[in-house]
């Protein structure tokens, strides 16, 4: 006759493997693009909470602001990447909504319940998210704009947004959570995408609390195996 512990555990490992079951049936795509820091934030996601089975990835081919990619606007009529395609056929976006969506269906901790919590990550995650739009206009406009028609004025306003965003996280960083949440996590990729894509500009300099905390980040698995080049 089993125990009460054993009844239990068994119970537990039963709950478990529904759960891993549950989540293995419902198959969903990533449509991607291997530099996006957007895309990256939902990749680090997906394996902080174990869905590399769940969830394969999709490079649908070229995305820039003028391009018309058939693929990507089927899924997101906006055109716009990440967008994660569900085994019903419907479709989300933006990275905030997936990671949200994916963090729910796998029951993980990167969206805090408590109402305090939840509105400080999410609002870290609007700072990172916002750094992010900010740095990717930043690059189109240098990288893909011809150089006659660059906008010195409009560059000069959004490089000083960044590095306002920036000097607030250096003050901010001391409170960041232990345990990363989808606000640390957003960061990291605001910063791995500086260091990606303006390694030239170092956001380093007069930060180091900052460098420290990005330094110790870094050494998450998901945040390793996913850095662009």
């Amino acid at each position: 006759m089993l125990h009460g512990a054993a009844v239990l555990a068994i119970a537990l490992d039963l709950t478990f493997n529904n759960e891993r079951r549950l989540l293995t049936e419902h198959r969903m795509k990533l449509i991607t693009a291997a530099a996006s820091p957007f895309v990256r934030k939902v990749r680090v996601l997906i394996l902080e909470l174990g869905l590399q089975d769940t969830v394969t990835l999709e490079d649908p081919g070229p995305v820039t602001p003028v391009s018309n990619n058939a693929t990507l606007n089927a899924v997101n009529p906006l055109g716009m990447i990440p967008a994660l395609e569900l085994d019903d056929g419907d479709s989300l976006y933006d990275s905030p909504v997936i990671c949200e969506y994916l963090n729910q269906i796998a029951d993980g901790p990167f969206f805090p319940a408590d109402t305090n919590r939840r509105f400080q990550t999410l609002r870290l995650q609007a700072l990172g998210d916002g750094i992010l739009d900010l740095s990717v206009a930043l690059r189109y406009e240098t990288a893909m704009r011809p150089q006659e028609l660059h906008w010195q004025d409009w560059i000069d306003s959004q490089n000083a947004k960044v590095e306002r965003g920036l000097d607030a996280l250096e003050i901010r960083c001391s409170q960041f959570e232990a345990s990363p949440l989808i606000g640390e996590i957003t960061i990291a990729c605001a910063l791995g995408y500086r260091d990606f894509r303006f390694a030239d500009n170092d956001w380093r300099s007069g930060r180091p609390a900052l460098t420290q905390w990005f330094e110790q980040i870094m050494q998450r698995d998901s945040l390793a195996n996913t850095i662009p080049s």
